[in-house]
This record gives structure tokens, C-alpha cells and sequence, in this order.
């Protein structure tokens, strides 16, 4: 990419390449190069003298240098005014201190490029010791007769297992669920996943089937915090 800085002052001059000879220039063309920035050759045909262009006949060509001829300046990019337009509101305005024209290049990938992809593992990030991201909480609830993405029966009879979800719940986290009379139901553990939920089948710690009513959830996640929720059960 390639700007070209124009000033009020003479920054530059042009070189001699018949049968342009060297003119002061109150600009300066600079590559924007992968090590840094490079001041570019020019030859200007600046046919009134002032320095800049001015008329719609004057111009400057950008010189670049090709590997087989070092030493040689190769003419690549002419610049010039568009004055389209502008003798119908009077006299073409030069540009001057403050004007930049940038020149971005679409060029084809080459055999020097390199495209260079990073992977990382997923994982959850522990806890910031301030309290929850969002608070713990149960999908559904209450829970009537089944939900929504419990898993297909198949070759099973009765009603097949049953799903209810406690989502928000951090790596590490404890799930301790009870009556409403204190009694422990059943204990679940944030195993690692990085789901962010943990599924229960409505199963007791004796392994029967959790009956309706209303149940107390606590939440005790280390270095986060605990929580306590509620939720229900109806036939």
C-alpha cells in the first residue's frame, strides 16, 4: 500500500528520466512495506513549476525497482488529477498541507505467503471469586409430565427416562436437591463438562421416582459462591 502526503513546502524531488528532468515536488510517496516504511522514487511532469499538481495535464509517475534491474527505476503507477467536472465550478483546486491520497494494492497470494490457524482446546473458565455469571436455574419448571427434550423412547415400555436440567452452574459445582421438610433427595456434580448444565433423571438417591411437589435446589460452586433455587414437580 502506498501513500502520497502532500504538503505546502518541498518535500521531495523527482528524479531525471528523459525527457522529464528533476523537479521539486511538495510531496512525499511512501510504501507501506512488511519491514517498514520506504520513501518511493518519482519523475514529475510539472509543467507550471509550482510543485504540486495543479493542471490537468501534469502528472507523476511511481517508480519501483525489480529484482533483475536493481539499479534501474521501472515507471509502475501514474498519478493524476481527476478533473472531471471541476472547470464548471471555476479554477482546479491543487491539493496542498493536509491532503493524503492513499493507494491500496489487491494482489494474489504468492508463494511467499503463509496462512497460519491456531486451535485451542474448549474449555470453562473457572470462577472469579465474585459470584455467579448468571444465576443457577431449572429447565423446566415447573416440570408437567415430561419435557421437551427428553430422550425418544425405543423397544422400552412405560414412559421412558425422564430429563429436568439445572443450567448456569459452574465447573466444580455441587447440586444437593431436598424436600421442602430438609429431607436430601439426591446429589449432582458439575463432572468437568463444559455444557454449562447438568441433566438429572428425576431419580432419587434410592433410585425411585421423584414424586410432585415442591423442591429446594442449593448450588455450592468453590471460589464462586452458593445459590439456592426452587422448583416443581406436577403429574
Amino acid at each position: 500500500d502506498i501513500s502520497i502526503v502532500f504538503d505546502d513546502v518541498v518535500r521531495d524531488t523527482g528524479l531525471f528520466q528523459n525527457p522529464i528532468t528533476p523537479k521539486p515536488a511538495k510531496f512525499r510517496i511512501i510504501a507501506h512495506t512488511p519491514t517498514g516504511d520506504a520513501q518511493l522514487d518519482f519523475r514529475f511532469n510539472d509543467r507550471d513549476g509550482d510543485g504540486t499538481l495543479s493542471r490537468a495535464d501534469e502528472y507523476f509517475d511511481i517508480d519501483t525497482y525489480a529484482p533483475f534491474a536493481p539499479a534501474t527505476p521501472q515507471i509502475t503507477y501514474r498519478v493524476a488529477l481527476d478533473t472531471l467536472g471541476q472547470g464548471l465550478r471555476g479554477a482546479i483546486v491543487p491539493p496542498r498541507l493536509g491532503d493524503v491520497y492513499e493507494l491500496k494494492i489487491n494482489r494474489p497470494f504468492g508463494t511467499a505467503d503463509e496462512l497460519v490457524f491456531v486451535a485451542r482446546g474448549q474449555r470453562v473458565a473457572g470462577g472469579t471469586g465474585r459470584g455467579f455469571d448468571a444465576k443457577p436455574y431449572v429447565v423446566p419448571n415447573p416440570y408437567v409430565g415430561a419435557a421437551s427434550f427428553e430422550p425418544e423412547r425405543f423397544a422400552v415400555s412405560g414412559r421412558g427416562e425422564r430429563r429436568l436440567e439445572f443450567r448456569a452452574i459452574p465447573l466444580g459445582a455441587m447440586i444437593r436437591i431436598y424436600t421442602v421438610d430438609g429431607d436430601l433427595v439426591q446429589t449432582l456434580h458439575q463432572d468437568g463438562s463444559n455444557e454449562g448444565y447438568v441433566a438429572w433423571n428425576l431419580r432419587t438417591k434410592d433410585n425411585l421416582e421423584l414424586s410432585p411437589g415442591l423442591y429446594i435446589f442449593h448450588v455450592d460452586a468453590p471460589g464462586v459462591g452458593t445459590h439456592i433455587g426452587k422448583f416443581a414437580v406436577v403429574k
